[in-house]
């Protein structure tokens, strides 16, 4: 006999039941042949029939593993449905003896029903709006809907077939706008509807309708602060709530409906957003910023109203609806109006007075003229923090330009993080049609506080030299001017023992007389690791008078 030392098979039968029998003698169990071989190759062959044996053994095991795991699964199985049938039988020998018992009373088992008739969620008369402005504007239909089934209801949906004449078109399907939807309340829907074909009428079909599958009755939820913005066409609700359940409950999903009305009651605008923490630890609170769309622009706002849904939630994660009735809290009036240039933060709408920065504390200095480098009038000018002991935080405002009584634009005051003490962040007005400016007028943003030492990361600025140059600049291949410029080199040192990162210089040139004559802004600084320092150059337009010193101011984020 010979053996396949590739397949470790028999070379005469195939078979692959090979024993030692002898030293270096192997025979076939199958068909009895007997070979002889080399000792190492006796060896090798030896360690190999053992693995093979080895993975045999190991699959054989697992195999049987596998039958034991399926029997008893089986066993389990037969378990439970010999104790259901009986507990079935249990249940009717007692509901049968009730019966039989003279005088008792019939027991009937209790069935949950939960479909809800579609026809107590009432549909009002839709209408199509546009949502949007301009060119972006989008057409919608426009539907209230009010809940009149008895019963709170989870996600009811409203279908809308569209038709040209007898002619069937599309259909869209929309979802009312708050998860639950309570007994008595009404909500506006917005229903997309297909673009570029002619509608001329719709039907409205309310969608199969349930009740929420976990719900208990709670208190509502109502914002401990809340404000209604308009900026120009665009209306923010922007809110803060709290957890303040006594019984340590955790809250979550808390979700905001607010809608907007005219002074004739009819729904012009609506928005629906969500707490920007997830869930609530007692005493913990979150703040909510949602924009509302709006249709019917020519209609002013009259009175608004909003209502809060949100949910317990256990440890292991499941959540519960909290029902609450008289939850839309109803205001009337007009919403507050800030410039549309102005960037309003949440925070800084939603902070208490204790942490409101008065602006009163802030100073526009008086213009300084100048000319750009084509020699086009400019204004430069600083804005400057008179408080001595509070840092005012992302300051921010809309200057308004005027000559005469003639109003030439606006600037915006806007990249500041922070301004300390003392500080005078530099500003460009760059008149638009006119030489002269004679008045400014500021509209300031709400903006907080911070107490000494505030935010900033402590840096060194140092200036290490500067350099007086002469540019010129070609305009329409016709006219050339020439200006002054400085370039100042430094460099900027992290003394602190964190790193310092997102650095922000603006390098300031100025007159014998400390006035502002050109500033730049340098924001290509790397981050500075503790105790290493950065170089910094930058080419400075001289706009005003000759300068004679320089000044610097930094941000650190």
């Amino acid at each position: 006999m010979t053996i396949d030392l590739q397949t470790l098979k028999c070379g005469e039968c195939g078979s692959s039941v090979l024993k030692r029998t002898g030293l270096n003698e192997y025979t076939c169990e199958h068909c009895g042949s007997v070979t002889l071989v080399e000792d190492n190759v006796s060896d090798r062959l030896e360690r190999v029939l053992n693995q093979v044996k080895n993975e045999a053994g190991r699959r054989l095991a697992a195999e049987e593993a596998l039958r034991q795991k399926l029997m008893l699964r089986k066993i389990g199985i037969g378990v439970v449905v010999v104790l259901g049938i009986l507990l079935v039988g249990s249940l009717a020998d007692v509901f049968l003896g009730s019966r039989n018992q003279p005088g008792s009373q019939p027991v009937v088992a209790a069935v949950i029903d939960r479909t809800i008739p579609t026809d107590g969620l009432k549909l009002g008369e839709p209408r199509q709006v546009l949502v949007g402005s301009g060119s972006s504007a989008v057409p919608k239909l426009l539907v209230v809907v009010r809940n009149e089934t008895g019963k709170p209801l989870s996600r009811a949906g409203i279908r809308a077939t569209y038709y040209d004449g007898e002619t069937r078109l599309d259909e869209r399907s929309e979802m009312v706008p708050i998860s639950v939807l309570e007994a008595g309340e009404s909500t506006p829907a917005l229903i997309d509807m297909p673009s570029g074909k002619n509608i001329t009428r719709q039907e409205l079909q309310v969608q199969k309708l349930a009740e929420p599958y976990n719900a208990v009755e709670g208190p509502r939820m109502s914002f401990s602060r809340v404000r209604l913005v308009q900026q120009g066409e665009r209306v923010r609700l922007v809110g803060r709530v709290a957890n303040t359940r006594k019984d340590g409950a955790m809250l979550g999903g808390i979700e905001v409906l607010a809608t907007l009305y005219d002074d004739a009651g009819q729904v012009i605008g609506f928005g629906h957003g969500y707490g920007q923490a997830n869930e609530l630890k007692a005493g913990a609170q979150t703040s909510v910023d949602l924009s509302i769309a709006r249709f019917g622009r020519a209609a002013a706002i009259a009175a608004w109203d909003y209502r809060i849904g949100y949910s317990t939630v256990e440890a292991s994660g499941a959540r519960t609806a909290v029902l609450s009735a008289d939850r839309v809290i109803r205001t009337t009036g007009a919403p507050e109006r800030f410039n549309p240039d102005l960037r309003l933060g949440t925070e800084d709408l939603l902070a208490d007075d204790s942490e409101r920065f008065d602006p009163k504390q802030l100073e526009l200095l008086p213009l300084i003229d100048g000319r750009n480098n084509i020699q086009q009038r400019l204004f430069l000018t600083e804005l400057v923090n008179r408080s001595t002991d509070a840092v005012v935080i992302a300051p921010g405002g809309v200057i308004s330009r005027f000559s005469g009584s003639k109003a030439d634009g606006t600037t915006n005051i806007s990249g500041l993080a922070y301004l300390y003490p003392g500080e005078r962040f530099p500003i460009f007005l760059e008149p638009e049609d006119m030489e002269r400016i004679t008045d400014t007028r500021i509209e300031w943003k709400p903006m907080r506080r911070a107490a000494m030492p505030g935010p900033r990361m402590p840096l060194e600025v140092k200036v290490t030299g500067t350099k007086a140059e002469t540019g010129s600049v070609l305009l329409n291949f016709s006219q050339r001017f020439t200006y002054k410029s400085v370039e100042v080199t430094g460099t900027v040192k992290n003394p602190g023992a964190g790193i310092v990162g997102k650095v922000r210089l603006w390098v300031s040139l100025r007159d014998r007389n400390g006035q502002l004559t050109g500033f730049k802004l340098v924001e290509n600084l790397p981050a500075i690791a503790p105790g290493e320092s950065v170089p910094f150059q930058v080419n400075v337009e001289q706009n005003g008078r000759d300068f004679a010193s320089v000044t610097t101011l930094y941000q650190t984020e």
